[in-house]
């Protein structure tokens, strides 16, 4: 049984698969359930993704809260 919904899995296995740490992954989980912020747009932002940074990342979460 895992802790997380199917997003978070597919979300998590995307991150890993593009090199981005645990650290990276926890704050970015724990950012967009905390922000009450899509998911799935996440997700939909990440999964056609060549290659993904955490800066990428942080960017978009930032696009995502309306900055």
């Amino acid at each position: 049984m895992s802790f997380f919904n199917q997003t978070e899995d597919t979300i998590i296995d995307i991150l890993n698969s593009k090199g981005i740490d645990r650290i990276s992954m926890a704050g970015i989980l724990g950012t967009l359930e905390q922000d009450n912020l899509n998911e799935n747009s996440f997700l939909n932002f990440i999964k056609n993704k060549e290659t993904l940074s955490i800066e990428e990342c942080t960017e978009q979460i930032w696009h995502m809260r309306g900055y």
